[in-house]
């Protein structure tokens, strides 16, 4: 994805973040979503609008008018996958469709999220976490986490006052990673990678401190941004 596409290819996704010079070239892609919910959902109208064709992995027959197919039918056709389900269902999911997700890049987008207890908790935490569970169920998948420290409403071109807003992310592939982060930049993103898989172990507890905020005010509109000196 890194590479600008040929005269055959369509050029989509161009994007200039705001006050820098970054541009990105991101040819048409076919990208899987697993999940239907409103993360899956606001995935795939958002990177539709880039030109992607994207499809949903869901048992549902329909879901509003986005394209679905079984879970192993839309990662089995895809260049790029989404896991995007409550994080209670990722590694089973993804364990079923193992064959598939074969040599793909997916991108885990789940927390590990528990409200048992009334507020928001982890239910795999600190010396484990449910990015490095999802990659030890797929081993010969590249698992890249992204996308789990901000709302669906922002995932693709959020447009906050600040400038782009920074997302975090980690995983054990560098090629994955550029592929991750060339999509990224392209939907309005700047991108800090924090290293190898085990990061997650630090990304998805980030999650908490964005809910926070969004209980304490009421507002969920909101995203982190790194600043550099």
């Amino acid at each position: 994805m890194r590479k600008k596409p040929s005269s055959t290819q369509r050029e989509v996704g161009l994007h200039a973040l705001p006050g820098t010079a970054v541009q990105r070239y991101v040819p048409h892609v076919r990208i899987a979503i697993l999940g239907s919910g409103v993360v899956g959902q606001a995935l795939a109208r958002g990177l539709a609008k880039h030109g992607h064709e994207v499809r949903i992995g869901t048992r549902k027959d329909q879901v509003d008018d986005l394209p679905v197919g079984t879970p192993s039918e839309v990662v089995k056709d895809a260049d790029l996958v989404f896991l995007s389900v409550l994080g209670t269902a990722a590694v089973d999911l993804v364990t079923s469709i193992q064959d598939e997700l074969r040599g793909k890049v997916l991108i885990d987008t789940t927390n590990p999220l528990d409200f048992s207890s009334g507020g928001p908790s982890l239910f795999v935490g600190h010396s484990d976490s449910l990015g490095e569970q999802v990659q030890r169920a797929i081993p010969d998948t590249r698992v890249v986490k992204a996308y789990n420290t901000v709302g669906n409403a922002n995932m693709v071109d959020p447009d906050l006052r600040g400038g782009p807003p920074t997302m975090f992310i980690g995983g054990d592939s560098e090629e994955a990673k550029s592929t991750v982060t060339t999509l990224l930049e392209a939907t309005g993103w700047d991108v800090v990678d924090l290293g190898g898989i085990e990061t997650s172990r630090y990304l998805e507890p980030i999650c908490i401190a964005w809910v926070l905020h969004g209980i304490r005010t009421g507002t969920w509109n909101h995203a982190l941004r790194l600043l550099r000196g």
